[in-house]
């Protein structure tokens, strides 16, 4: 029999995974507490031992999801030694991640309305947004984007031009996500111009 410890970690994990599936499914609105539980095979007891209510529920949910999400970002931004080229290949893992309808849901609607912001924007900045950053900052120690452009302003930027791309294009064909894409791409070989 598992320990306490590892038990409780999987009946969380459960419960995280089941909740995604379901707001994925039928949106955060729809999903009661009680369907999370049956859906996760523990008691409402055992539940809330972990969350709250379903909002904290929602935001472990987004917590794993940046997680996801920065795990591909590092994976794929590691295979050129060019640092603009690592960052090309990071926003497009970001923008393929983006591309499951349930996590657009859940990070582009469900999050900000249920969570606010400040609170979502809290929670990007220790997994995409890091990444992101740090993608720029080694870009800037090699030379290869502008070294007095600021680091925070221009994360802040991309990082809203992914999200925008991730609106914009993936309610769309598949000739307008790869308008996005090029567009993203553009603005990185563009700015490394200028270094």
């Amino acid at each position: 029999m598992a320990r306490n410890p590892e038990r409780s970690a999987k009946t969380r994990q459960d419960i995280v995974t089941t909740a995604r599936r379901l707001f994925g499914k039928e949106g955060y609105t729809s999903v009661s507490t009680p369907q999370i539980a049956d859906a996760s095979g523990v008691s409402r007891g055992a539940m809330y031992h972990h969350f709250r209510d379903k909002a904290a529920i929602l935001e472990a949910v987004i917590e794993a999801e940046f997680a996801h999400i920065a795990g591909i970002i590092d994976t794929s931004a590691t295979g050129s030694q060019d640092p603009v080229e690592n960052l090309v290949e990071g926003g497009e893992a970001f923008l393929t991640a983006m591309s499951d309808p349930v996590t657009r849901q859940l990070l582009l609607i469900d999050g900000p309305a249920v969570l606010g912001t400040q609170r979502m924007t809290d929670l990007d900045t220790c997994t995409t947004t890091q990444t992101l950053a740090e993608g720029i900052t080694a870009a800037k120690t090699a030379g290869r984007l502008p070294a007095d452009t600021d680091t925070a302003a221009l994360t802040s930027l991309m990082s809203g031009a992914y999200d925008r791309a991730a609106i914009d294009g993936f309610g769309h064909d598949a000739a307008r996500q790869l308008e996005m894409r090029q567009a993203i791409r553009a603005i990185w070989f563009g700015l490394s111009r200028l270094s």
